[in-house]
């Protein structure tokens, strides 16, 4: 925790053992967002988690920081990296705000830094209103592209729909949103949704005084450790029946939907390429393993083991104890620590988030001219209504 020179409250990191543990066992994404609190003291919750290999969220750290500045950040991801320092092809995901890509660089300089492709998108669709339902399925079909070739195809599609957008997305980087051209594996991270599920299970509980919030949060992490830890399971991904033709023991061509792809078992690779980003089986690689009756845990990353995703669990979140059972050592019991400046927003408060504009335009209903059956006007301004004579 840090104060003021006045002893008032400033910021507060928690990381607890038992997902500092964990993270060892899954692959080094991290995901970071912040959300507001509703409390009389404002403040921001702020919170770095990633995915173990059944694909359930684990979170590595949380706190309370007074608002998203650069100083708040960098104080957060110094923290951070004093819990779980630099581990290999590790990379940090979030909504490109410009506090944490501030952190990221100076914390983390070696350590790429991914955007969000929801954010991104969602500032496309307010920069440029044109064409934006036609190329929102593209864009998120080119983003998770796994060859150069369909990447370049879908870029195409985008340059010839609306150029403007298309400029956008080079200025903000390839390799910033683009899994093909990522200098790192992000694998299935495209997004920071795990960091908003976390906020979304917290809205009510951000109305509440900031100790009763924060063990608010220790339960549900303890809740979502002990789930996680009984639900293990593995992923498998859908067997095609394809036509397989060997070439040799280990390398095969599998013909798919009119098209060849070449099996690596002994490299574990494919020439689709989702063999070695995903670290598991792709259909053509599944198709290869049913035909030779091959044990699938052969060919599947370490991190996506049932006893890997079981040791990510081991360690316990511990319940809290009676508060009079507490044995708080003299140096924290004489600390004194004194609420921030109160600091009350103009307006009235918010209960939701702001909605980004292709989020209300998705939802918007349009409906239909009671006369003609045409969309775009009513029964009054409808021209299409016969005159009469």
């Amino acid at each position: 925790m840090r104060k003021s020179d006045e002893n008032e409250f400033l910021y507060l990191f928690i990381a607890l053992y038992a997902f500092i543990k964990g993270f060892d066992c899954c692959r080094p994404i991290v995901v970071v967002d912040g959300s507001h609190l509703k409390i009389a003291y404002n403040g921001t919750f702020v919170s770095a988690s990633t995915l173990d290999g059944a694909g359930n969220i684990l979170p590595l750290a949380y706190g309370v920081i007074d608002s998203e500045n650069d100083r708040s950040w960098t104080w957060f991801f110094e923290r951070f990296r004093e819990a779980y320092s630099i581990r290999e092809n590790m990379c940090i995901v979030s909504d490109r705000h410009e506090s944490i890509n501030k952190a990221v660089s100076r914390i983390y300089p070696n350590v790429p830094y991914y955007a969000c492709i929801w954010h991104l998108w969602g500032n496309v669709c307010k920069k440029y209103k044109k064409s934006h339902d036609v190329l929102s399925p593209v864009f998120y079909a080119m983003a998770k592209a796994y060859t150069q070739e369909d990447f370049d195809e879908l870029m195409g599609k985008v340059e010839k729909a609306d150029f403007w957008v298309a400029e956008y997305l080079e200025l903000a980087g390839r390799e910033k949103w683009a899994r093909v051209y990522a200098t790192v594996n992000r694998g299935w991270t495209m997004t920071s949704n795990i960091a908003e599920c976390i906020n979304r299970h917290l809205v009510a509980a951000r109305e509440l005084p900031i100790f009763d919030f924060l063990e608010e949060v220790r339960k549900i992490f303890g809740r979502w450790n002990y789930n996680n830890r009984k639900n293990v399971w593995i992923y498998v991904s859908n067997i095609h029946t394809n036509l397989v033709e060997p070439s040799t023991e280990y390398l095969y061509t599998v013909y798919d939907a009119g098209r060849r792809f070449i099996v690596n078992l002994d490299n574990k690779t494919c020439s689709c390429r989702m063999f070695q980003i995903d670290e598991i089986p792709c259909p053509h690689a599944w198709a290869v393993i049913k035909k030779k009756n091959l044990m699938a845990d052969d060919y599947c990353s370490e991190l996506f083991k049932p006893h890997t995703v079981v040791k990510t669990y081991d360690v316990v979140v511990d319940p809290l104890p009676d508060e009079r059972e507490w044995k708080v050592p003299t140096y924290i019991s004489e600390d004194v620590v004194l609420p921030p400046r109160y600091k009350r927003p103009p307006g009235r408060p918010k209960k939701k988030r702001d909605k980004l504009l292709f989020e209300l335009l998705r939802g918007k209903k349009r409906h239909a001219c009671s006369t003609c059956g045409q969309t775009g006007h009513n029964r009054r301004s409808c021209s299409n209504v016969p005159r009469r004579k």
